[in-house]
């Protein structure tokens, strides 16, 4: 599976996703470009540099991400092994990628590694969350989540479904909740810090890996349903291309680029929205 998205750390990604990462990249020749905020810490940089290295044979370079300035993409991001998206600011990271958001996301459907993590993930969905910690004047994640009122935006649909990351973290459930009832995003998916979710882009086939929680959101006629699976166990990435086999507890596809499957219309309903889309 090409696209992992989690909300780890990059210093603390286990080293099976890691494997996984690096193995689909270094299938399409082992170079791999790192956003990473301009003017940053290096040291978050070097030691996911560092890390990666010692997965496997590859190139690591930075693209660092800059209010205003484009995102030095090479001109033909299919000559990349693998992308990985830090925790950038997602609204200028869309900014810097401007008219280039859609060929990029075609490039991964095509087989471009690509790992998502924190934002990066966040920004894999078709709406995808880009900032805010209230909704209303109300408080519905930490301050960490950004300041203001929730904001999605289009984001490279990977994924059909909207992803939110570190919910156990960063108290960010109520944000997914929030996200399913007052945008077209009828579908989310809430991972925790430990879980990193293995998409294929073109079959949505899927597996969520690690020691958290996946919860299944779905707003249908105002209620907003929720199902909770746990991951499965991290194991070492599996050798060759087969496409990996569905693990832990049965859990909804997030789908390709649209019509995702939802959640088990049986569970019960978290509460009642005001509206759904």
């Amino acid at each position: 599976m090409s696209v992992l998205l989690s909300g780890a750390d990059p210093r603390l990604l286990p080293e099976p996703v890691l494997a996984r990462f690096v193995a689909a990249a270094t299938a399409r020749g082992g170079r791999v470009a790192v956003v990473v905020g301009a003017g940053s810490d290096p040291e978050p940089f070097e030691g996911i540099a560092a890390r990666l290295n010692s997965a496997g044979p590859v190139e690591v370079e930075a693209l660092p991400l800059a209010p205003g300035e484009p995102l030095a993409l090479p001109d033909d991001p299919a000559r990349l092994g693998g992308l990985v998206v830090t925790d950038v600011d997602a609204g200028t990271l869309l900014a810097a990628l401007g008219e280039r958001l859609a060929p990029l996301a075609r490039t991964i459907r095509g087989g471009l590694a690509y790992l998502g993590l924190g934002a990066g993930s966040r920004l894999a969905a078709r709406h995808a969350i880009v900032s805010g910690s209230l909704s209303d004047g109300r408080r519905i994640a930490d301050e960490a989540s950004g300041p203001g009122e929730l904001v999605l935006a289009d984001g490279l649909a990977l994924v059909g479904t909207t992803i939110e990351t570190d919910t156990d973290a960063h108290q960010r459930l109520e944000r997914a909740v929030t996200a399913v009832i007052t945008s077209p995003a009828a579908y989310a998916l809430a991972l925790d810090e430990s879980v990193t979710l293995l998409v294929d882009p073109v079959s949505g086939s899927h597996e969520a890996l690690g020691a958290g929680i996946v919860q299944w959101l779905h707003c249908d006629g105002g209620d907003v349903r929720i199902r909770r699976t746990r991951a499965a166990p991290l194991t070492p990435a599996p050798t060759g291309d087969a496409p990996a086999a569905a693990a832990g507890d049965p859990a909804p596809s997030p789908g390709p680029t649209g019509g995702p499957t939802g959640v088990d219309p049986s569970a019960p309903a978290s509460g009642k929205a005001s509206s759904c889309p």
